[in-house]
């Protein structure tokens, strides 16, 4: 096995209607597309999915 090192920093952003602020941190990293991965279906009964998608294209970027 060769020797390597992995280095991954995580930001976590918390608060009221902090999914809104979604694409100034997807652009903030230079990102253009958003690839969303999620377990069961309580993300989409919550409308929360809704939300950041929505925030997403308004911005431009796609998902």
């Amino acid at each position: 096995m060769f020797d390597f090192r992995y280095f991954t920093p995580t930001r976590v952003v918390f608060g009221k209607n902090t999914e809104l602020q979604v694409a100034d941190l997807v652009r903030e990293f230079g990102g253009k597309k958003v690839l969303i991965h999620y377990g069961g279906g309580s993300v989409i009964r919550s409308g929360l999915m809704k939300k950041v998608t929505d925030a997403l294209d308004s911005a431009g970027l796609a998902v």
